[in-house]
């Protein structure tokens, strides 16, 4: 019986020691893979092709590759080429229209900087004419983690 007690007492002393190191680990590699946040306005035509304002310090070229109408809201797939600073990559998203008024998409870094990073983006409706639209929002680049 006490061999039991000592050996249960072992066990629960080696998880905790585990748990602590992974938790260290998990602590010490979320401090180097913030996300790089992104703030953007961009304006959109009737065929699904958004750019950044002339002179923004955000390039974006957006072009809508795949739209379905699914209810209330929709499906969309889209190819983005973004700019700022030293950063410069193409991503895949696809993602929906809510018919509250924003768009959420999700997609990876194809090409450029950080080629393989996850991306999160979300835009808000802000106004436009039949022909056009302005959104705003946040692009997040989740840079993987060697």
């Amino acid at each position: 019986m006490t061999n039991i007690k000592t050996l249960f007492g072992l066990l629960v002393a080696v998880a905790a020691a585990v748990v602590g190191v992974v938790a260290f680990g998990a602590a010490q590699a979320s401090a180097s893979s913030a996300p790089i946040v992104i703030q953007y306005a961009k304006t959109c035509d009737a065929s699904g092709h958004c750019v950044s304002s002339p002179g923004a310090s955000v390039t974006f070229d957006m072009q809508v590759t795949g739209f379905r109408a699914t209810g209330d809201a929709a499906q969309l797939t889209a190819t983005e080429r973004v700019t700022v600073g030293g950063i410069s990559f193409t991503a895949v998203m696809n993602g929906h229209r809510s018919p509250a008024g924003f768009i959420v998409l999700n997609g990876t870094v194809t090409q450029g900087s950080f080629a393989g990073a996850q991306v999160h983006q979300r835009s808000n409706y802000v106004s436009g004419p039949a022909t056009a639209s302005v959104w705003t929002g946040e692009l997040q680049l989740m840079p993987s983690s060697a």
